[in-house]
């Protein structure tokens, strides 16, 4: 059997060097030591280089004023964690193994002065053998020493090129900065020995009936021989019910069923029951844990909306046989610096969207795979998750890479995204990522692709076989068209749709437009809204906030897309707050009406998810509903009003 040992539960620390200068040791023409440029400084994992770097006064905070450009630096250098494993802390001759389950993006794993292993890929789980390296019974130095970050594409390029399967938005959006972090994001630990048995994949579905739930484990067992499996099911109640079989040898699956469940529902429909689930394997003297967490039984269907063209793909949503409307926003990430985990953060953002009425929170593309802690919340909170993979468009071209070997990586992200989170109650919609459509036709069209692209097609397979009975979308949006528009309206095209995404539109513009809305579903609609006027003079830190324009480098630094000039007015004075309250009322007068015209056409409109939920840095004006301080803006209420009646 095997056990773990923690790697977050000890010291680190961080230090840089020039490029390959770790692995010349010294140098050519004199013989003389390279030594770290930077370091080593008392480092806290998950974390990055920059959260320590920032901590320890080596770079300003890079929200404040321009300061992110100022840490662009930073990704132009070797940087090394590293700890000491003591003498006698792996047994002699045991073998180990570094599981490391967030590296975000590539580099090596040395003992002392010798490599062992190499990395890359942020978004998937590594396992590093490091054979008997560290069980000679002497102290010895594990280093994790990261590469240059690839030079990924930001919101402005080509998806075809697009091939690092690497959060995008760090590399800059619309609504944030360039800020590229290096670090350790998930779990990292030591597996000494090798486990007796192995789950892959966890999930549990609801029959039709509502009567049946059915738990599905799929498991490897290394032996040569059978192995017992125990599996214990704990309602909220206390009441416990076990499961005992056995295990050949080799990959199998396994599923039991517990008859008249209690029922996980979303956010306002009824209570998200859950049950705590253990499976063991071997005797019940000698046993070790193999999974521990929760599970809930729920059963989805897509169904057509009222009124809907025949070949239109049913949008909507029906939970344990009542159909609900989508009521959400995009989720992005909480902040620039995603390996730095602030579970704070999560759990107020998490619990306004829930105070707020929403019960779908769609993870976006250029991001990553969201926590297992924000899964978790979800869960608790009856709030339903739709994960997309790591593809985005780019603006310039949004059709994603075709070549072999990049869908092979996709779909081995791909896999490992699915298995790592498909045990959640609140997981409901798979999607091959955001916004990917075909290439422009030479009359400037382009269409939102479908499962006959090679890429969204294998990723399509993937989530069948590892994930049965859960639903899959290509991209968001899908259907005929990307948008609605004057040109689509009342012809039956506009399915699922993106937009509108306004920052300028008259108020006349914008009834109009609504009033004649006829999409079925909408899963991107947002309106600018300014920040709170004492958090835009907080982190401008020494620069002016006026004039509002484009012509001021903090407006352009921040908010160059999402600037509203034609609210400004004066420049002198309270300027700044007379454009915030403008700003943000006109936000929320927009979004309030575009939610009530959709909710009232429903269940000929299925939903609608507002882009955006929160700001991941303090900016001067975004879509977001809720400032980067947690502080929720007027049209948060506004909206919190329509969603709860």
């Amino acid at each position: 059997m095997s056990r773990k040992i923690d790697l977050f539960d000890r010291p680190w620390k961080l230090q840089s060097w020039r490029p390959n200068a770790w692995f010349l040791q010294n140098s050519a023409e004199t013989d003389a030591p390279f030594c770290p440029e930077h370091g080593p400084y008392d480092a806290v994992l998950p974390g990055s280089v920059q959260t320590t770097l920032l901590r320890h006064g080596v770079i300003k905070d890079w929200n404040e004023g321009v300061n992110s450009l100022d840490c662009e630096w930073v990704e132009h250098r070797h940087w090394e964690f590293f700890t000491e494993i003591e003498a006698g802390e792996i047994p002699a001759g045991e073998s180990v193994c570094l599981a490391a389950d967030g590296l975000d993006y590539s580099g090596w794993i040395r003992v002392d002065d010798e490599t062992v292993g190499t990395f890359c890929g942020a978004l998937k789980r590594h396992e590093i053998d490091l054979g008997d390296a560290l069980s000679d019974g002497k102290t010895h130095r594990l280093r994790i020493i990261f590469d240059q970050p690839p030079e990924e594409q930001g919101q402005i390029g080509f998806t075809s090129r697009s091939e690092y399967l690497k959060p995008r938005y760090n590399f800059s959006w619309d609504w944030c900065v360039r800020f590229v972090p290096t670090g350790i994001w998930d779990s990292l630990s030591l597996v000494i020995g090798k486990p007796a048995v192995t789950l892959t994949n966890a999930y549990s579905r609801l029959s039709p009936d509502l009567k049946t739930g059915t738990v599905t484990l799929r498991l490897v067992n290394p032996l040569s021989s059978t192995t017992p499996l125990r599996v214990a099911l704990a309602s909220k109640d206390g009441q416990t019910t076990e499961y005992e079989m056995q295990l050949e040898p080799g990959d199998q699956e396994k599923v039991f069923q517990l008859v008249e469940p209690d029922l996980w529902w979303p956010n306002r429909q009824g209570a998200p029951n859950l049950y705590e689930m253990e499976v063991f394997c071997g005797s019940k003297d000698r046993n070790s844990l193999v999974f521990e967490g929760q599970i809930g039984f729920k059963s989805v269907r897509w169904l057509p909306c009222e009124g809907a063209p025949e070949k239109a793909r049913p949008l909507l949503c029906e939970v344990n046989g009542r159909t609900i409307f989508i009521q959400g926003v995009n989720w992005t990430p909480v902040s620039l610096d995603y390996p730095d985990f602030d579970a704070d953060r999560y759990d107020h953002l998490i619990a306004l969207y829930h105070e707020m009425g929403v019960n779908v929170l769609r993870v976006w593309g250029g991001s990553f795979l969201e926590r297992e802690y924000f899964y978790q919340k979800c869960d608790e909170l009856g709030i339903l998750v739709w994960q997309e993979f790591p593809l985005s468009s780019s603006g310039c071209e949004n059709y994603p890479p075709v070549r072999e070997e990049f869908i092979e990586q996709l779909c081995e992200v791909a896999r490992d995204y699915v298995r790592r989170r498909s045990h959640h109650a609140s997981l409901f919609l798979w999607c091959g990522g955001n916004e990917l459509t075909t290439v422009k036709d030479p009359d400037g069209g382009f269409y939102p692709l479908t499962e006959s692209h090679p890429a969204l097609r294998a990723l399509g397979e993937v989530v069948a076989s590892e994930s049965p009975g859960v639903s899959y979308l290509p991209t968001s949006p899908s259907g005929p068209v990307f948008c609605a528009t004057d040109e689509s309206v009342g012809k039956g095209l506009n399915h699922h749709v993106h937009g509108p995404w306004d920052r300028c539109s008259s108020e006349e513009e914008w009834h109009r437009y609504w009033n004649r809305d006829d999409a079925l579903f909408r899963s991107e609609t947002g309106v600018a809204g300014a920040s709170d006027a004492a958090l835009i003079r907080r982190y401008a830190g020494e620069m002016t906030v006026l004039p509002i324009s484009l012509e001021n480098p903090y407006w352009k630094h921040t908010s160059a897309w999402w600037v509203q000039p034609q609210l400004a007015g004066d420049t002198k004075g309270d300027a700044l707050d007379g454009y915030v309250e403008k700003s943000q009322k006109r936000q929320a007068d927009f979004l309030a009406l575009a939610i009530e015209q959709c909710k009232n056409r429903f269940p000929r409109c299925s939903g609608f998810l507002i882009w955006m939920g929160h700001d991941c840095m303090p900016v001067g004006s975004n879509t977001s509903i809720i400032n980067y301080d947690g502080i929720p803006k007027p049209a948060f209420h506004a909206i919190k009003k329509e969603f709860l009646r």
